[in-house]
């Protein structure tokens, strides 16, 4: 496919390239999945997405140069439109009703062709309906209701006071949680489409401290309660302008609220913005200071109600302190989970009788998700090097191979190859997937690969979709390749999504210690579960190839031998290792490295040229006094 530049294609070239499909009413290909949703109208996405390029650049291009689906979406929401996006069965190994929410890169299992609201089960309140992808927008609005406001944020009030043993407090500021000095990188977009909306330019205010409705500091949380004037016009613009900062509550029922109520409240003329603009920068605030920032929808809950708590519950994802065991907070509502790590190297690569003697003893274990590793050997892995990872027609089909695995396992899986182009690919799939559950994910490599994620274009849409977790029996998993463990940064991501789990896959053939700290390090950043298992050439004397499992304390777990007896090796090629989450203590560990007998520098009589030195720093970008880039 050849590679184009779609980035300096802008939303005026999209709006003149509609002005210019409406009135010349080209001939065009009926679109099958995808669809640009414009001033109520539907229009197919891929043709105006084509137009546009041809505004732009003045030339056209051929639909063969570019693909729709997932990247389609991807340019529009760059640009601040609403499209709609169904995965569609595209060979003899349908992936039965998936859809891939084009706001979390997740397919989720639709058992019910029924249409279906966005939300979760959790809105069990009668006073609100909303839109469902496949629904005209005038079918269905939200509503919340306006009365009641007081008695239902007293009633919160008392819950969250229980749920967080008194830790509560109420209209808290903090000395960050403040509007921008200046409009920088990291606040343009959302500028430009309030500004944008009206023209009203007064409402981004500098340095207002903002109040948090409810904060329990001690679980880093902070609780909004959106009452119906937080529901306007302004409010749907500035969500979709910073669809890449993570959020912790329903960002698409948020919009479709906003959308149905169209809330108004013109007492200053620019209140709405002003509005949308403090609740954005709460939402972006939060999340760069490591906070978990949940809205509540007035009406979502009626916290009078005595199942109401445990609704509550529900949201905020808590842990409860009944079952303790051994002093340690368990977690009723999200089960222990059994990780496989299948330690499948280079020699057992390509035997079939191997792998399906493999699946057998997973098929008969009680294990919940086989993790196999980078360049890992699964029976139709020559599709995987034939595909193309940047096509949704290659991904959707590698989806149905996989759920197939899954599917004839019964245990969720991660598998992971590379495609033509050299481009480094993990799939999760899980055939049994409920209807809150992920079905299928994938995530591409980032560092020391032929052909990287950050290389595609909007790889920050695309970074926005990828770093969503999986949802995996009320765990969030998140999924790296080999060396995106040494960077803070991949898993970060995940971590301040919530992460409880991370699974990497390695090629192999690495420093024992060297991966025991990156990884270690990780699970410590991000209060996670961390587990590696490696491909490579495990067929030496010393091999270095292993598993590794690490607690969100960072200390080191003790697998089992599904297919063996465990003598504390972890580099038994072909070994399927198995690390039980029911096995944390909660407490962390001795770090081994301390105390350790002084030795002299092996490097202690080369002299550094400190002046080269400092000139070659000061070559770099200055941040401040003695800090440089």
């Amino acid at each position: 496919m050849a590679k184009h530049n779609w980035n300096e294609i802008t939303k005026d070239d999209v709006i003149k390239a509609i002005e210019a499909f409406d009135s010349e009413n080209r001939e065009h290909p009926e679109p099958r999945s995808t669809f640009l949703l414009y001033e109520g109208r539907k229009y197919p996405a891929k043709h105006i997405r084509g137009m546009a390029y041809q505004i732009h650049y003045g030339r056209e291009i051929s639909k063969e140069e570019y693909a729709g689906g997932q990247e389609t979406v991807r340019f529009f929401d760059r640009l601040g439109f609403e499209t709609q996006y169904t995965h569609r069965n595209i060979d003899t190994h349908p992936v039965k009703n998936i859809k891939k929410n084009t706001l979390t890169g997740q397919v989720k299992k639709e058992n019910n062709p029924t249409p279906k609201v966005v939300h979760s089960d959790l809105l069990k309140s009668k006073n609100i309906t909303t839109v469902h992808k496949n629904e005209k927008l005038s079918d269905k609005k939200i509503t919340i209701p306006a009365k009641g406001v007081i008695e239902q944020k007293n009633a919160l009030q008392l819950h969250l006071n229980k749920l967080c043993d008194g830790d509560i407090v109420c209209e808290k500021t903090y000395p960050w949680m403040k509007t921008p000095s200046e409009i920088t990188e990291e606040y343009k977009s959302l500028y430009d489409a309030l500004s944008g909306y009206r023209g009203n330019t007064g409402f981004a205010k500098k340095n207002v401290t903002l109040r948090c409705d409810f904060v329990c500091e001690s679980r880093k949380l902070i609780i909004e309660y959106d009452e119906r004037q937080h529901f306007s016009e302004a409010r749907r613009v500035s969500l979709m302008a910073y669809n890449d900062v993570p959020v912790h509550f329903d960002r698409q029922l948020w919009i479709d609220a906003c959308r149905g109520i169209q809330a108004k409240d013109n007492q200053p003329a620019d209140r709405d913005e002003v509005r949308a603009f403090y609740d954005s920068v709460r939402d972006i605030e939060a999340a760069k200071n490591g906070y978990t920032l949940i809205r509540i929808m007035h009406g979502q809950i009626d916290f009078e109600q005595d199942e109401a708590r445990e609704q509550l519950k529900d949201i905020l994802g808590f842990r409860t302190n009944a079952g303790e065991e051994n002093g340690v907070e368990m977690n009723k509502q999200k089960p222990p989970l059994k990780i496989g790590l299948y330690l499948q190297t280079d020699e057992l690569y390509g035997d079939r009788q191997i792998f399906n003697d493999a699946m057998d003893v997973v098929r008969k274990s009680d294990i919940d998700i086989l993790v196999l590793p980078e360049f890992s050997y699964v029976p139709y892995d020559d599709e995987y090097r034939d595909a193309d990872f940047l096509s949704d027609e290659c991904v959707n089909h590698l989806y149905g191979k996989t759920l197939d695995l899954s599917r004839s396992i019964g245990r969720a899986v991660v598998v992971c190859n590379q495609d033509k182009f050299g481009t480094i690919m993990s799939i999760y799939a899980y055939a049994f997937a409920g209807d809150d559950e992920t079905e299928c994910k994938d995530y591409i490599k980032h560092t020391m690969t032929q052909y990287s994620a950050c290389d595609i274009e909007a790889y920050p849409d695309y970074a926005n979709e990828t770093f969503q977790p999986i949802i995996y029996k009320g765990y969030r998993i998140g999924l790296t390749i080999c060396y995106d463990c040494n960077h803070a940064i991949f898993s970060r991501k995940y971590g301040l999504a919530g992460a409880d789990i991370i699974l990497n896959s390695t090629g192999g053939n690495v420093v024992f210690d060297k991966w025991h700290k990156y990884n270690k390090a990780r699970a410590i950043e991000n209060e996670c579960f961390t587990f590696v298992t490696m491909g490579g050439n495990g067929n030496k004397e010393n091999p270095n190839n292993y598993v590794f499992g690490f607690t969100p304390q960072g200390k080191e777990m003790k697998p089992s031998l599904l297919n063996g007896t465990y003598n504390g090796k972890r580099n038994v090629s072909g070994g399927i290792y198995v690390y039980d989450t029911a096995e944390d203590d909660g407490k962390a560990e001795i770090d081994s490295s301390l105390g350790q007998t002084e030795n002299p520098n092996k490097k202690c009589d080369i002299a550094i040229p400190t002046e080269a030195v400092m000139d070659f720093v000061k070559q770099g970008r200055r941040l401040k006094d003695n800090l440089y880039v």
